[in-house]
């Protein structure tokens, strides 16, 4: 079975594209970058450097694709670069995967889409408050891709699948608010947080393990799913970043109601799964002390990395 990953150059990509490849699936990237990423080599059954606005080279590229998964996102909050780049390659891509007629269109949105959690734990079934999230127009691309994939599905006859998630590690942890927090802790200065605030994690594994049960999987079609493997709290991580870093750093507590900071800081995000492990046997793949484990492995990382580039 081949599977074509569109954004597959990226940290979640490449993560994905090894996954696949290690379980005998043939692999295609499709990405903006020049090069196939180091940790693929030469694996893969083709790289195809381009944009999904290309229609033309997308269908090049899509050729004897069975199982097409969409990760190219600009993560912008433009909304011409959201409506004018974003959404047309998605269309591209749909269009093209119904006219090749490949099996299966699985496409990763984001817990982003729910806008704002009101009703806990976060299932498929809370209400979209796009107005309410921090990225509005983020929010809105990712959930007009969504409802594109559905309409497809239900107008074109493509079997579509949906993974919704918060944030993914693997190796390292990416994001901007971390890495601020782990700057702090390395000046030795109170690392703020409100108390109760945090998300579910997932790892790359998990993330692709949920794809792979999702494949071929007649429940699947026309669904969407949450997917996460552990929800820990900024007060964790924030103890995690001093003992890892050895700061004389602080963990400093406030109420939700008193926060001035970042609204990412002040968001309580437990997706729940039962959904995706009722329906396609999905489960995280290691025990919650294990994936903490490997949290916290990656979170050195990240600050191996942070006091590098600071020099």
């Amino acid at each position: 079975m081949q599977v074509f990953i569109a954004g597959g150059a990226g940290d979640v990509g490449v993560h994905l594209a090894k996954y696949f490849l290690d379980c005998g699936f043939g692999v295609k990237v499709y990405d903006l970058k020049d090069e196939v990423p180091k940790a693929l080599g030469r694996k893969l059954s083709g790289y195809f450097r381009g944009d999904l606005a290309d229609k033309k080279r997308v269908e090049e590229a899509l050729q004897d694709g069975d199982i097409v998964i969409n990760l190219a996102w600009s993560f912008a909050e433009d909304p011409y670069t959201i409506f004018e780049g974003d959404i047309k390659g998605h269309l591209n891509l749909l269009e093209i995967a119904c006219k090749l007629g490949v099996r299966q269109f699985i496409y990763t949105s984001t817990a982003t889409v729910y806008g704002q959690a009101v009703i806990h734990p976060v299932s498929e079934v809370h209400p979209c408050l796009l107005e309410e999230a921090r990225k509005p127009l983020y929010a809105l691309g990712k959930f007009t891709a969504e409802k594109l994939c559905l309409i497809y599905q239900r107008e074109r006859g493509l079997p579509v699948t949906i993974f919704r998630f918060w944030w993914a590690f693997g190796e390292q942890i990416g994001g901007r608010h971390l890495r601020n927090l782990i700057k702090r802790a390395l000046e030795n200065q109170p690392l703020e947080m409100v108390s109760g605030a945090g998300g579910t994690f997932v790892t790359m594994a998990d993330l692709a393990e949920a794809m792979r049960l999702a494949m071929g999987n007649p429940r699947a079609a026309g669904q969407i799913y949450n997917v996460g493997s552990l929800f820990l709290t900024w007060e964790e991580i924030g103890a995690m970043i001093i003992d890892l870093t050895g700061s004389r750093s602080s963990v400093k507590l406030i109420t939700s109601d008193q926060w001035e900071g970042p609204a990412f800081l002040n968001e309580v995000w437990d997706l729940s799964w039962d959904k995706a492990a009722r329906e396609l046997g999905y489960r995280p793949q290691r025990t919650a002390a294990e994936t903490r484990a490997m949290f916290i492995q990656s979170l050195k990382n990240t600050i191996e990395r942070v006091r590098r580039e600071q020099g």
